[in-house]
């Protein structure tokens, strides 16, 4: 989730007309922007039930606050694509986040929209105390970072995938903490700034004076040495007022943003008082690219910048013309005046009035078709020079729609696969992938892009891999399949469209995913996966898998055949596997679940009861095939050697000693109580 505070679109407009405005809209069924829609609305610290009386109100309580302008905070809390909140979970959310801001009880409108592939609460909150009548600044005005504390808990308490760089998160113990893994601490732009980024893949004029303007500027010794400096990179130091602003070609960023250091204060105090620049010479900077561009930018920005400036030349021409125009008009309009009311008028008021009025009138009607040419010219101008596609925009009407995505997804939304161990990444040949170290990294291009400048596909970091081009089902292929040869079992992390893929991908394929929230999601998979292929083949179709909430019966366990050739001394080992095997999918309330770890978890309460590795072994052998509904295939004396090298292993005994309070329930489970009960007693008979 994200969250934003939306600032006031008009500071002109009234309270009257801010308050009923937002309300609107927040509650609207059908808005004015083309497909956005109200999926569910609600309100809170209101009398009345009605919107209208509502927003009465909320505007009555607003103007008792007369010397704040503004009372009411706009915030927007935003779901990842594929996450769509319940309403219940919308009223929870509400409840965390006033709560956090520290505004329960206040007068609350809030909306559920959707008009993009995130749906979004729009929530509208009322400063000013219904009880006290005083304006509440939330969390002393840093209501941003409550904002982001009520995101973690929200997220934590609902179960929401986190965002890759989310601020805060919730520890262990139920605390919100600032999440600073993975986190870097250098300056960022704006959130403005950012936004303008995003939409055209240009570094911003702030940005460049954080990474290029502030270290310059803390490493002059004098005034002369910075002017200098900063004249090379294409900027200037200009004072202005009590302070300084910064400027990259003719874009001016205050100098504190691009660091504290390089405030007018500050400098004055390290290079004594300001002197202006001697350097007439400043290099003109080119548009820059951020990071992870897209192939093509340089021929987008080379468009954008020229439609900025033929529109920035035809909009300065139209306003200087149609200023002269009111200007002639009118000047015509004086002298008029001044011709018709020259000379005496004594005695003849009247008339004279009679004249202004004609005079009046006829001025009124040609400034008002003067007002509506200029208005009809101006629509025009904008209707030529619409606003300029951003760069994702611009990339689907190349006909390039995977680079789109590619760019939309670019660095924010890296998908990951996780395992046990950090081993030495090296490149592995993945067929259709072509590998490239790049420091300790190794990254993964398509062999047909591989030299055309396109973000990797994937990068394997050694503990991880991370999932650029996560839409594309061969990239979340071939990393599947890099994950496999690594760990064997593996997590994934990330939106829920690509989990699904790779559930899909894994069932279809035998991947092993360590997901637990995945099994049930993965065991609907296999049954649907399985009735596709009896269709396919025009058998009748394998029975439905079951609802969530439905239980089915376990499939069938007996023991193996007699010319199974399994070992007679293995044979408790195989009654003990098949008890536990019913008592595992008795817990689970008889739903599907992954067989693998069925077995896995089997294997350890084997080794926990006393069985042998040998055994234990040669049992999965000979039943783990048994439980299946289906031959998948499998190389059994592999899987089994497998599965008992890892119980016997150091994860399994971490697991079994973790789980030893059940080693006495697990030994009922076998009968090995009873068994034990008489071998004592034929002992005390035999003494």
């Amino acid at each position: 989730m994200i969250v934003k505070k939306i600032k006031n679109p008009k500071k002109s407009a009234s309270k009257g007309a801010r308050v009923g405005r937002l309300m609107d809209y927040i509650c609207a069924q059908e808005t004015e922007r083309a497909g956005e829609k109200c999926l569910y609305a609600g309100a809170r610290g209101f009398l009345s039930d009605d919107h209208e009386a509502q927003r009465a109100e909320m505007l009555a309580l607003s103007q008792e606050a007369v010397r704040s302008a503004d009372t009411i905070n706009h915030y927007v809390l935003s779901w990842q694509e594929g996450e769509q909140p319940s309403p219940h979970q919308v009223e929870e959310a509400i409840d965390i986040f006033l709560k956090e801001l520290g505004l329960e009880g206040h007068q609350a409108m809030y909306g559920l929209h959707v008009d993009t592939d995130n749906v979004h609460l729009h929530i509208a909150v009322n400063r000013v105390d219904p009880d006290a009548l005083k304006v509440i600044k939330p969390n002393r005005g840093f209501d941003i970072e409550a904002a982001h504390r009520a995101v973690a808990r929200i997220e934590e308490k609902q179960g929401w995938q986190r965002e890759q760089h989310g601020r805060y998160r919730v520890n262990e113990n139920g605390e919100v903490e600032r999440d600073t893994r993975g986190r870097c601490d250098s300056r960022q732009p704006e959130q403005a700034k950012r936004d303008m980024e995003q939409r055209t893949g240009e570094k911003s004029a702030e940005r460049i004076a954080i990474e290029i303007g502030a270290p310059i500027i803390k490493a002059a010794g004098n005034w002369l040495d910075l002017h200098k400096a900063l004249a090379k990179e294409g900027m200037r130091y200009e004072r202005t007022g009590s302070g300084a602003v910064l400027f990259v070609n003719d874009v001016g960023v205050k100098a504190s943003r691009a660091d504290r250091d390089a405030s007018l204060g500050k400098l004055e105090k390290r290079l004594g008082a300001f002197e202006l620049s001697l350097t007439r010479k400043v290099v003109e900077r080119a548009p820059e690219a951020v990071q992870h561009v897209a192939p093509g930018w340089e021929e987008y920005i080379g468009g954008r910048h020229a439609h900025t400036v033929e529109k920035e030349a035809a909009l300065k021409a139209l306003k200087e013309r149609q200023e002269a125009e009111r200007k002639a008009l009118r000047a015509r309009h004086q002298r008029e005046r001044l011709e018709v009311l020259q000379g005496r008028w004594q005695g003849r008021g009247e008339l004279r009035r009679a004249l202004e009025s004609i005079l009046a009138a006829r001025r009124a009607v040609e400034q008002a078709e003067l007002r509506d040419r200029q208005r009809e010219e101006r629509a025009l101008l904008r209707e030529r020079y619409r606003p300029y596609p951003d760069l994702e925009q611009w990339l689907r009407q190349q006909e390039h729609p995977e680079l789109a995505e590619q760019w939309r997804y670019r660095a924010t939304e890296v998908q990951h696969i996780r395992g046990e161990g950090a081993e030495p990444v090296r490149p592995r040949d993945l067929r259709d992938y072509v590998p490239q170290i790049l420091g300790e990294e190794v990254r993964y291009a398509r062999r047909d892009m591989a030299h055309a400048g396109v973000e990797p596909a994937f990068v394997d970091k050694g503990s991880e891999i991370d999932i650029h081009a996560w839409r594309e089902r061969a990239s979340v292929l071939a990393a599947l399949q890099l994950a496999e040869q690594k760990w064997e079992t593996f997590e994934v992390t990330g939106r829920a469209q690509f989990k699904s893929l790779c559930v899909e991908l894994a069932v279809e394929h035998g991947f092993k995913l360590d997901n637990p929230e995945l099994q049930e999601q993965m065991a609907q998979e296999r049954q649907r996966q399985l009735e596709a292929r009896a269709m396919s083949r025009g058998q009748a179709a394998a029975p439905r898998s079951p609802a969530r909430n439905e239980t089915r019966e376990a499939p069938a366990m007996s023991l193996p055949r007699d010319d199974a050739k399994l070992p007679v001394d293995y044979e408790s080992g195989a009654k003990a596997y098949a008890s536990h095997y019913r008592d595992v999918l008795q817990r689970q309330g008889g739903r599907l679940t992954d067989l693998s770890r069925v077995d896995a978890m089997i294997a350890v309460r084997m080794r926990a009861t006393g069985h042998s590795k040998q055994e234990v072994e040669a049992v999965l052998r000979y039943c783990a095939p048994l439980i299946r509904q289906k031959d998948e295939g499998r190389d059994w004396d592999n899987y089994a050697h497998r599965t008992a090298e890892h119980a016997f292993g150091a994860a399994g005994e971490r697991q079994a000693n973790e789980l030893k309070r059940y080693w006495s329930q697990w030994r009922q489970v076998e009968g090995r109580h009873e068994v034990e009960r008489q071998r004592e007693q034929g002992r005390g008979m035999s003494r």
